[in-house]
């Protein structure tokens, strides 16, 4: 491990004396006590990072670019999982055809659809984007060894993931695939998304769309699917985020049904103050109706991104 803390600085140097690439990241921190645990704990309530980017100019409309990102817990400073990279780690081309990356790549469903709705984007207590976008297991943030297609023009966005079976946990022997199209135009954005995980069962189809209104930003999200087990899985989300002065108060309802029985029905209230463009203090409360116990869960923590 210390080898690999010496070269991640020496990368770090590195890359700061290159005018094209950036270091960046977010430590989050603070106390939590989570809906279905009785325990109180320093934690983190959004994946701390440390990643980076770049992009080389190669002439004729032509880029390269590439991207990896390292996720931990602050409060132990341990490895989040078994991947070092486990955030992200590509590399790949863009130009008027739009852009190709090849490996640790995002899906485009979760990227264009499923993490548009929540107002606290699947961080804190607060978050419905687990419970309600992505339903009954079925769905993945990321996939190993992957395609990613993106393209973008007038308002319109596309994207695709492909990746092979083998080193993606799906337990299948088709390729996990994501296709995902959004529009955007003023305050408004619609987006749909389809996934395929690879089972011989899964998959499941998003549907978002937002508004905004003066410092309101509304959002509603929608997602059916089977699981592998072919049960059927439904869920629906509203956000709402309203900014005050320097401070977003949040609130977001969700709702997942698997096999006909609504098995989460969460609502999340935040305030989040902004003490700077990097620095915010934040604080949620999360309720969901269905957990077995302890139904209510909240945090209260701090939030740098550099």
């Amino acid at each position: 491990m210390r080898k690999t803390a010496i070269a991640l600085a020496a990368f770090g140097l590195a890359a700061a004396a290159h005018a094209d690439v950036t270091i960046y990241g977010k430590l989050d921190a603070g106390f939590r006590k989570s809906i279905g645990s009785e325990d109180k704990e320093i934690a983190t309530s959004g994946d701390s990072r440390i990643g980076f980017k770049g992009t080389e100019d190669l002439g004729n409309g032509l880029t390269a670019f590439f991207g990896m990102e390292h996720r931990f817990f602050p409060d132990t400073g341990v490895q989040d999982g078994d991947m070092f990279w486990k955030g992200y780690s590509k590399v790949g081309l863009s130009g008027a055809f739009g852009s190709v990356g090849l490996g640790r790549q995002y899906t485009a469903a979760f990227l264009m659809v499923q993490n548009k709705v929540d107002p606290f984007a699947g961080d804190t207590v607060a978050q419905v984007r687990d419970v309600a976008m992505r339903v009954g297991g079925i769905t993945k943030v990321r996939v190993n060894n992957s395609v990613a297609y993106d393209f973008s023009t007038n308002g319109f966005k596309f994207g695709a993931t492909v990746a092979e079976a083998a080193g993606n946990g799906t337990g299948g022997t088709e390729k996990p695939t994501s296709f995902a199209g959004s529009y955007a135009s003023g305050p408004f954005f619609i987006a749909a998304g389809l996934e395929n995980p690879a089972g011989d069962n899964d998959r499941q189809w998003n549907l978002a769309a937002g508004y905004k209104i003066g410092a309101v930003d509304l959002t509603a999200g929608y997602a059916d699917g089977r699981t592998n087990a072919d049960v059927k899985a439904k869920g629906y989300a509203l956000g709402m985020n309203w900014q005050v002065g320097t401070a977003d108060i949040k609130a977001a309802y969700g709702v997942q049904r698997v096999d006909g029985t609504t098995t989460v029905q969460k609502l999340g209230l935040g305030y989040h103050y902004n003490l700077s463009k990097r620095t915010t203090i934040y604080a949620d409360v999360g309720h969901d109706s269905k957990a077995t116990t302890e139904k209510t869960g909240y945090d209260l923590g701090i939030r740098h991104n550099f």
